[in-house]
């Protein structure tokens, strides 16, 4: 090394060598990552659209059971025969809108998709901020893959398709 006065100095500067696959594997995170983000959005949108679906679902049958109650109410007097009949017709809709509902399944929906969402969430940022940590060998870009796929795996198993 040259030093300012243009003198050899005795200073050896240890230069990491990075071994040919360092970025590859770098690269293979960060396409790991942008497919996680993709997950991600995803997962969230499901939710959002369940979440909406579920909370209207469960106002229409509210609003029929509270219709059919009054009905059937005022069926105890004396009236026109068709509120006998709105009263039955809101009850038979109020029971196939709920069964519907329960069928479904829409807030094992909401609650799966919301979960997936949190996870994956969690994993990019994890990752994201550990791989610009500075000093990463190639066995810590090993590890951290390994990591990743184990954990994407375990998110991939308890979450419902996309």
């Amino acid at each position: 090394m040259i030093t300012p006065d243009n003198s050899e100095s005795n200073v050896m500067i240890n230069v990491e060598e990075h071994n040919s696959n360092y970025a590859p594997k770098v690269k293979l995170i960060k396409s790991i990552l942008d497919d996680i983000k993709k997950r991600k959005d995803s997962h969230y949108k499901h939710f959002g659209s369940y979440k909406n679906l579920s909370m209207y679902s469960k106002s229409l049958i509210n609003t029929l059971n509270a219709v059919s109650i009054c009905s059937m109410v005022i069926t105890f007097t004396p009236v026109n025969p068709a509120i006998l009949i709105l009263a039955l017709s809101t009850t038979t809709l109020s029971s196939l809108a709920s069964a519907l509902h329960s069928a479904i399944d829409i807030d094992f929906k909401t609650h799966s998709h919301n979960t997936s969402y949190l996870q994956y969430n969690d994993t990019y940022r994890e990752v994201s901020a550990r791989l610009l940590k500075n000093g990463l060998s190639s066995d810590d870009l090993d590890l951290m893959l390994y990591e990743l796929n184990n954990r994407l795996n375990i998110i991939e198993d308890s979450s419902l398709p996309i």
